[in-house]
């Protein structure tokens, strides 16, 4: 005599086809996830390469700057003309226009520097690195900054090192 197999019930069967589409979801959802990171990766890649881009007349500035800069050591001072005078400023001139130019590329890319200048010390953005006595600054402000700091999107993602005053 063969056995039979026992029937499913209705409720196992339901049960069966509820499982095989949880795991179809399941699998959809991780091709899904799959799928968003490389789209992802890909705009990354494409946005770093827009803002490069963006940044190579930058460097052809500075290039450019640095083959015109003057030649002048201290012992050519006392000899130095009104002309060589006005290339030296020219020159230096030339290179806040490029600083200018590159903080404008990195501000369309969401950069932002960080205010020192007269204003109160934040620990949220400025890093003391020395406090000093001022008669000229009041008590917990900024006498100096010493390096640039940087938020993206109000996110400090470099604090601006800074002198402070004791007052």
């Amino acid at each position: 005599m063969k056995k039979s197999k026992p029937k499913l019930s209705k409720l196992e069967i339901e049960f069966t086809h509820e499982h095989e589409a949880h795991l179809r979801l399941a699998a959809e959802f991780s091709n899904y996830q799959k799928r968003v990171e490389a789209e992802r990766a890909s705009l990354i890649k494409h946005a770093s390469r827009d803002l490069l881009e963006k940044l190579f007349p930058i460097f052809d500035n500075f290039y450019r700057a640095s083959t015109h800069a003057p030649e002048v050591s201290l012992e050519d001072l006392p000899n130095l003309t009104e002309g060589d005078y006005q290339k030296i400023f020219n020159y230096f001139s030339g290179l806040r226009l490029i600083e200018r130019q590159l903080e404008q590329v990195l501000g369309e890319a969401g950069l932002k520097r960080i205010p020192t200048a007269g204003v109160a010390f934040d620990h949220n953005l400025h890093e003391a690195i020395s406090h000093e006595p001022s008669v000229d600054v009041p008590s917990d402000h900024i006498i100096a900054e010493i390096e640039a700091g940087w938020l993206i999107d109000d996110t400090v993602i470099k604090p601006a090192k800074v002198r402070v005053s004791k007052g």
